[in-house]
């Protein structure tokens, strides 16, 4: 049986501190019946070093590929770019601040073996230590804001979905509700 091929596209403004972790953990996926064909950058008029980092990376590792917006134009824009570019039929969002664990990618993704699979999301789980205060109040806001997503679904951090449609409108503030 052949793997299903996605394209993960990750939307960046000025995420120089966590931009290599994120590539890292995505080249590192583990994989048994999903192939990343590729990993797109859209980077929304950074003034960091992202832009500088994700190109080091790229010559490494030949399936990621930087896309540079001149100014910040939103991630519907941004969006709209990955869709335009994106080779696969399934696509993969991801937030340019979120580290998805190993199998993060397979779980997403093999969903659609199923052909009345039309979206997947992923819920995210701070890395921040829950014995701290701090910690603590952000593994609670977390797991609040899973237990309102399981009523109304807020998946921007990650959503994957085949590409039935060309773009998303360009005003979206909330771009898991146009996709």
């Amino acid at each position: 049986m052949s793997k299903i091929k996605c394209s993960l596209g990750v939307f960046a403004y000025n995420e120089a501190e966590n931009i290599l972790p994120l590539l890292e953990a995505l080249v590192n996926q583990k994989l048994e019946k999903v192939e990343i064909e590729e990993i797109i950058v859209v980077s929304s008029g950074s003034t960091d070093r992202t832009d500088e980092l994700v190109t080091q990376f790229a010559q490494l590792h030949p399936q990621v590929r930087l896309i540079r917006q001149a100014k910040r134009e939103g991630k519907a824009s941004a969006i709209n770019i990955f869709i335009k570019e994106a080779k696969s039929d399934i696509l993969v969002v991801i937030s340019g601040d979120v580290i998805p664990a190993p199998t993060t990618i397979e779980k997403l993704v093999s969903a659609f073996e199923d052909p009345t699979i039309g979206a997947t999301g992923g819920r995210p789980i701070p890395v921040n230590d829950d014995h701290t205060f701090m910690g603590y109040a952000v593994h609670l806001l977390w797991r609040l804001h899973h237990r309102m997503a399981l009523i109304s679904p807020k998946l921007g951090e990650m959503i994957a979905f085949r590409k039935v449609m060309d773009s998303i409108p360009s005003d979206s503030a909330v771009d898991e509700a146009s996709i």
